[in-house]
């Protein structure tokens, strides 16, 4: 129980930093261009497929700001002060990554607030805001969590870069394949496909957490997916947290 208040005070305040430093200004900004670019009224009320499949790539894009904004917080030379108070490796790092997600799911939240006040979206009540929202909020948690598994002071260079290359051969079937792919040693061939989908695997629960988002269609094995992302989320801050209290802590500046 105390690591849990120290955790959300921590989290406290590093928001508080956060707004304090007017970096804040920044998701404002970016809130109100893309109200202004893509969910203002028009001559037609939106869809709903098109407010989730819109809202959820615009909010990834912006967790990854605010996600690099605020770990980078956590990476200075005031954070040996901070950890010297008893604070605890494991409540530093989930504080940082709780100040993350409540910026990203207030942008989220402002957006939808802004969208309902002055465009409400065509047959969607409450109940589909919800079931849509749910997977895409999850989404945004499994991002953040993977960026603060990333982050400097929990994985050195040689193991960020070395994740990262698993992500992006998971990701490689746009350029290895078709002729390229079949010009390969089939032995290499299959090696490649195999390690693919191996690779590309923990990554479904998010690909299909957006799809359900736009469909908020929970029929079948669907109604597992959050529950999947919940889990990977709980996983990868894990996994970081283990990282981080193994490593020596040297912070950048």
């Amino acid at each position: 129980m105390n690591a849990l208040v120290r955790t959300c005070w921590f989290a406290v305040f590093t928001l508080s930093e956060y707004l304090r430093s007017g970096r804040i200004v920044v998701e404002v900004l970016a809130t109100a261009a893309a109200y202004y670019l893509f969910f203002r009224r028009w001559t037609m009320p939106m869809t709903p497929e098109y407010f989730f499949s819109t809202a959820g790539l615009l909010m990834l894009g912006l967790t990854v700001y605010t996600g690099s904004t605020i770990l980078a917080l956590g990476d200075r030379a005031v954070g040996y002060v901070t950890l010297a108070r008893r604070l605890g490796r494991g409540p530093y790092l989930l504080g940082l990554y709780l100040a993350v997600l409540a910026v990203s799911w207030s942008v989220y939240g402002a957006i939808c607030l802004l969208i309902a006040l002055t465009n409400p979206i065509g047959g969607l009540g409450f109940v589909g805001w919800v079931l849509g929202t749910i997977p895409l909020l999850l989404n945004l948690a499994l991002l953040a969590a993977f960026l603060t598994l990333l982050t400097p002071i929990v994985l050195p260079a040689p193991w960020r870069l070395a994740v990262l290359a698993l992500v992006a051969l998971a990701f490689s079937g746009n350029l290895i394949g078709g002729a390229t792919l079949s010009s390969l040693p089939a032995p290499v061939a299959v090696a490649l496909d195999v390690t693919r989908t191996i690779l590309s695997t923990p990554m479904l629960p998010a690909f299909t957490g957006y799809a359900i988002s736009v469909s908020r269609d929970y029929n079948g094995a669907s109604a597992a997916v959050p529950l999947a992302q919940l889990f990977l989320v709980i996983g990868l801050l894990a996994l970081a947290v283990y990282s981080f209290a193994k490593r020596e802590i040297v912070f950048s500046a």
